[in-house]
């Protein structure tokens, strides 16, 4: 988003504009942060500057080697009654997920929730009734598989 001036056609005292980065790891932001500072720093304009301020939000989520094997043990499991399992295996995406990541070293997965549209609007966001039963039989087989030793969670 950008905005300027009051009027059109005259070089506006102020401008400012802002923009949303999402990246794969968490160290990728230092590398977004100083490209960004590098080209701000060449002002096009004379006797002008140019403020930056970063506000890292929502990290990524960062799949380690334990969580993609239990994704790949869930999507097996999934795939018994003919489903397919969804897993997010790299940090393409921001979820509270990801911010529990950062806190620990046991397996962080995304997408093991319920089906669903919609998501994180007003007015129509829903739940695919249709996607419970075989979620929970996920749920059910996963705590039963880890209980029993067939798979481990680091």
């Amino acid at each position: 988003m950008a905005s300027a001036g009051t009027v059109r056609n005259i070089i506006p005292a102020s401008a400012q504009a802002t923009a949303d980065v999402r990246v794969q790891r968490v160290s990728d932001w230092d590398v977004v942060d100083r490209r960004v500072r590098e080209r701000a720093s060449n002002t096009l304009v004379p006797d002008t500057t140019v403020d930056i301020v970063v506000e890292r939000r929502r990290p990524p989520l960062e799949a380690t080697p334990g969580s993609c094997a239990f994704g790949d043990h869930a999507k097996r499991v999934y795939a018994e009654p003919g489903k397919t399992l969804g897993v997010a295996t790299e940090g393409t995406i921001s979820t509270d997920a990801a911010i529990a990541a950062l806190e620990s070293r046991a397996a962080v997965m995304e997408g093991f929730g319920l089906l669903g549209f919609g998501y994180h609007s007003n007015n129509a966001e829903y739940i695919d009734l249709n996607s419970i039963e075989p979620r929970l039989y996920l749920l059910a087989r996963m705590i039963t598989d880890v209980a029993s030793g067939k798979v481990t969670v680091p």
